[in-house]
């Protein structure tokens, strides 16, 4: 398997804000053939560029912000509990994948995301990327989880935060 074969969906909730969690609305997240793509509700794609144009960085506070043309995406795991929940599409397409349906705060919704492999080193970039990706519903960091995913495909990611 390449890079190119690599093909992961997770459910996120995206925030406007690092502090407006009233604006939080479930998304998933796709990379497939060296792309990434962020598609909503309402099935409106709200990112969809190659690997390459997208930076990455992880705050302490858990969270998975992308960038791309001036835009930064900030992904959660979990909503508020005043988010909007996902649509029976979306969980669908999620259960799909295999993986579970991001919860909102208080513990309502379903699954917790998450994954648990280290940074990638060159020479085991892909064969730890395909790992991460298949670990990807079992719960950690998304630092963790994802830097493998997003190196191998060839993103910048900053590997800071927790």
């Amino acid at each position: 398997m390449d890079t190119g074969d690599l093909s992961v969906k997770q459910g996120f909730y995206l925030g406007a804000g690092l502090w407006d969690r009233l604006l939080w609305r479930p998304v998933i997240l796709t990379v497939a053939q060296s792309r990434l793509r962020l598609t909503d509700k309402a099935d409106r794609i709200l990112l969809d560029a190659a690997a390459p144009e997208v930076s990455a960085r992880f705050s302490f506070f858990g969270m998975m912000h992308l960038s791309h043309g001036g835009r930064r995406y900030i992904l959660n795991r979990e909503g508020a509990s005043w988010s909007s929940s996902f649509s029976q599409r979306q969980q669908e397409e999620l259960k799909a994948a295999g993986m579970p349906i991001p919860k909102l705060a208080g513990g309502s919704g379903g699954g917790e995301g998450g994954g648990i492999l280290d940074a990638l080193d060159a020479i085991a970039a892909l064969g730890d990327a395909v790992d991460a990706a298949e670990r990807l519903a079992d719960g950690g960091s998304l630092r963790r989880n994802w830097t493998p995913i997003l190196t191998a495909i060839g993103c910048r990611v900053e590997a800071r935060g927790r």
